[in-house]
């Protein structure tokens, strides 16, 4: 860290930061409800054999993380033939690949990014995707991308 007094570490020794199945961070336990610290920290996320981190710069810090560590955030739809655009909590957006979506009641996941990591759609993204899906005697399925994805049943 520099030597300037107005300059502190982004973490505290021994603070333990976890990641909720809903997408928050906590401190300690306490949420850390500051938007562009918890932007950074979706940006910065990072996993290796020893598990996940954030490294922001020159600070490095373990992390727990109950479920998975990405989440979909939100979709553009547009129609059945194009591309689903996701939002994830990292601010990054993306093309939704159907054949990644894994669903069971209550959680809808799919993968993301070049290392095709699992993310969940929270709530908001969970209910607008749901929301384009059709009933039929086997369940229900979405048409994404002109390809039929059976979800089963909800």
């Amino acid at each position: 860290m520099a030597d300037h007094p107005d300059s502190h570490p982004i973490f505290v020794d021994r603070e333990t930061i976890r990641l909720t199945k809903e997408g928050v961070f906590l401190s300690d336990g306490d949420e850390i409800t500051h938007g562009k610290t918890v932007a950074a920290f979706h940006r910065f996320l990072d996993r290796d054999g020893e598990g996940y981190f954030i490294r922001i710069g020159g600070d490095f810090k373990r992390i727990e993380v109950e479920d998975t560590a990405r989440f979909v955030t939100g979709i553009a739809w547009k129609s059945e033939t194009e591309p689903v655009e996701l939002t994830l909590a990292s601010g990054e957006r993306e093309n939704l690949d159907p054949s990644t979506i894994a669903f069971r009641p209550g959680r809808l996941t799919c993968r993301v990014g070049a290392k095709r990591e699992e993310a969940k759609f929270l709530r908001q993204a969970y209910l607008e995707l749901l929301m384009h899906a059709l009933a039929d005697e086997n369940g229900y399925t979405l048409r994404l991308g002109g390809k039929t994805i059976a979800l089963g049943k909800l």
